[in-house]
């Protein structure tokens, strides 16, 4: 999914070379969290909320001004914003933080749906969302490919789910409890999905590959030193 590793490279830093490069921006979605949780433990409850709530509004401005281009990320972060502003005035009137984090079970809930009814639309949310979040597939896997179909649903159950297991939970412990484990929990489950969402993208982009050389076998001699590299079709890496 990357560029191929450099041969003269020790064989640890090829390894390295091949895991896709994550957009840095997008690792800013944890601060509202550590916002949360470092103004608990030292003002109390009210302005833990009023800080996570300032941050992640902070937050979508950075991810705004820094990536313009990125628009399926940026329109799920409005969703996200509005949540977030939205329950934090409402926990901030109530004085409890599990008002406060009712919003990720039920923005859950609604982005599952985005997906799911993506699917049905015809242009399944997973494309737009991989591509933008790593650039480096934007000329090297196909935006309309089948295997986005698939993706699109399975994270989509999956999203309904965990907002299912975020419920329980946040009705089970405290909301500093709860703010404490919400980041490894759904980023320790999300990881097995996205190593998966890799490997599937991988075997998309060998027969993609292989589909193209068969239709112009006059390509073998550019595509034989790298089995995984695609040449995008221009109508498709414009969307």
């Amino acid at each position: 999914m990357t560029s191929p590793p450099d041969p003269d490279l020790p064989a640890w830093l090829q390894k390295a070379d091949s895991i896709p490069q994550v957009d840095p921006v997008a690792v800013l979605g944890a601060a509202p969290t550590l916002s949360y949780l470092i103004f608990n433990a030292i003002a109390g409850v009210r302005p833990a909320i009023a800080a996570a709530v300032i941050v992640g509004v902070a937050v979508y401005a950075i991810q705004r001004h820094f990536r313009p281009q990125i628009t399926m990320v940026r329109w799920l972060m409005v969703f996200s914003v509005a949540f977030n502003v939205g329950f934090g005035v409402w926990g901030l009137i109530e004085g409890d933080g599990k008002v406060y984090w009712a919003r990720d079970f039920i923005d859950n809930f609604v982005l599952g749906g985005v997906f799911l009814i993506s699917v049905f639309l015809g242009r399944p949310i997973v494309s737009a969302l991989v591509r933008e979040t790593f650039p480096e597939l934007r000329e090297r896997m196909p935006a309309d490919h089948r295997v986005w179909i698939r993706l699109t649903i399975v994270w989509g159950l999956y999203i309904a789910l965990a907002g299912v297991l975020r419920w329980w939970i946040l009705d089970q412990v405290s909301a500093g409890t709860y703010a404490l484990i919400r980041l490894p929990l759904g980023w320790g489950l999300g990881v097995v999905l996205m190593l998966w969402t890799f490997s599937s993208l991988r075997r998309a982009m060998r027969e993609v590959a292989l589909e193209r050389l068969r239709a112009d076998p006059a390509d073998s001699s550019s595509t034989s030193g790298n089995s995984g590299e695609v040449i995008p079709d221009p109508e498709i890496a414009e969307r």
